[in-house]
């Protein structure tokens, strides 16, 4: 038996550990702007930390009132990892992937150089005024190579593990960043009053600069631990890494959209919605028109000054973390597929109806009841294990943070590196994500994300050969 760490009077130790991090350029170093892409070649003889992978880059962007999006994972819609040619892990729209994680506590955003929230008329890195009174774009100084910005690596490096890997037994591994488009970035007519900094001007653009990636090395140098590791691969053929594998439909939601899946252990199912056509609450267009701002409603946005009026400004919650501005870009901006008629004040109407959503898989229904739109917010905190979002209202999470997860996995499966998902693998299994009530209530021309989890195996065998898993 094996006993906790604070009864055990006795500590063990490995021996002659080197540590590094390296800077690691790009394969290009010229700027990259929407639809561009960004390569690195890992190194190959160390131990590398996934997990550390860190890119460090600058942002400029053009326009005359152009903001840039909250996280600076917004510009990136997909990252691949290749090893020798071969793609392990890529998905479309991995940047709105990343805004649901962080609206539902999954990562962790630095306000430091995660360019966290979106700020009217100040830098939100220095404080001081963008131009005069904010009359210019929100662009950052290129030379001298400064870099602002920093993300990890997506949802592969995340979720490896063993995080720590021998590259000297893979094949030539790269990352490959695949640049958003340009309507990531918040277009607005002007930023002197609230109205004009939420009403679209002309489209801004953005480009990525002096972009590095920074990795974490390791060595242990009595070579125990790599005689380890070419002893299980000679006992059983390979080594089993395993990580969390994502994939992603789009569609237009008109009342059920289809998808398909055969993965071996499918853990969530994840969706969000957004505005297909201008009028749609809380969008004054499309999400991937040009937009200004979406002032997130219940925070002081007006940024009225009087401490006496806390708590009775309009449209303002009284708790302290409400009384700043929180702006969203459109492009981010989740919405509950309810149609405009049937809502007050960014949630349900009374005396109309509220349309139910539910998933199905193969014909069964999930949750199996009858579920509406609202109700969702508790089954979607079980579902990532939590017990709050960020939200701070209902109307928050209803109209600019929606998003549902329905888990079919066992709690804290992945931290303990076990299977439990729902296993697919014998077919191509028929999902669904439909109205399945007062249909009337629905929107018809929302944009619908479906994200889905599973756990996947790499064996790495002898020969650098590997063997994908799903």
């Amino acid at each position: 038996m094996s006993y906790p760490s604070y009864l055990e009077y006795f500590s063990s130790s490995i021996p002659n550990v080197s540590t590094a991090t390296f800077k690691i350029p790009p394969t290009s170093n010229n700027a990259v702007s929407s639809h561009g892409q960004i390569s690195f070649n890992l190194p190959q003889n160390c131990l590398l930390d996934f997990r550390k992978l860190r890119m460090q880059f600058q942002v400029t962007s053009t326009g005359t009132y152009t903001r840039l999006p909250p996280l600076a994972s917004a510009y990136f819609n997909r990252i691949s990892i290749e090893i020798g040619g071969q793609t392990i892990s890529s998905f479309e729209n991995a940047n709105v992937l990343d805004e649901i994680l962080a609206n539902n506590l999954q990562i962790e955003v630095d306000p430091v150089n995660n360019h966290s929230t979106v700020q009217r008329v100040n830098d939100p890195f220095s404080g001081s005024a963008l131009g005069t009174a904010g009359a210019a774009a929100e662009t950052y100084a290129t030379d001298d190579n400064k870099t602002f910005f920093s993300i990890d690596l997506g949802s592969f490096c995340r979720s490896i593990q063993p995080s720590i890997v021998a590259m000297n037994l893979l094949s030539q591994c790269t990352i490959v960043l695949h640049l958003a488009e340009n309507a990531v970035v918040i277009s607005p007519e002007h930023v002197n009053t609230l109205l004009k900094f939420r009403t679209a001007g002309t489209q801004g653009t953005y480009s990525i600069v002096n972009h590095n990636l920074f990795a974490e090395c390791l060595d242990i140098n009595d070579g125990s631990l790599m005689a380890m590791y070419e002893q299980t691969m000679q006992d059983q053929g390979y080594l089993e890494l395993t990580y969390e594998n994502w994939t992603s439909f789009s569609d237009v939601f008109n009342q059920v959209t289809r998808f398909s899946s055969s993965a071996q252990s499918l853990n969530k199912i994840v969706a969000t919605f957004r505005r297909g056509a201008s009028g749609g609450v809380p969008l004054l267009a499309a999400y991937n028109a040009p937009n200004g701002a979406v002032a997130v409603k219940g925070y002081n946005n007006a940024l009225a000054a009087s401490a006496a009026n806390v708590g009775f400004q309009t449209d303002v919650l009284g708790q302290p973390e409400t009384q700043g501005a929180v702006y969203q870009s459109a492009f981010f901006t989740g919405s509950a597929p309810v149609a405009a008629a049937s809502l007050e004040n960014d949630i349900p109407k009374d005396a109309t109806l509220e349309p139910m959503l539910n998933f199905s898989v193969n014909s069964v229904q999930m949750p199996s009841y009858n579920c509406k739109a609202s109700n969702w917010y508790d089954l979607t905190k079980s579902g990532w294990g939590v017990s709050r979002t960020r939200s701070n209202s209902l109307a928050e999470w209803y109209q600019y943070r929606y998003s549902i997860c329905q888990r079919l996995d066992l709690p804290d499966s992945k931290a303990l590196r076990v299977m439990s998902g729902l296993n697919l693998k014998a077919s191509n299994a028929n999902l669904t994500l439909e109205v399945t009530g007062n249909a009337s209530a629905a929107t018809t021309v929302d944009n619908v994300l479906v994200f889905l989890a599973s756990s996947n195996i790499m064996r790495v065998g002898l020969g650098k050969q590997i063997q994908i898993l799903h």
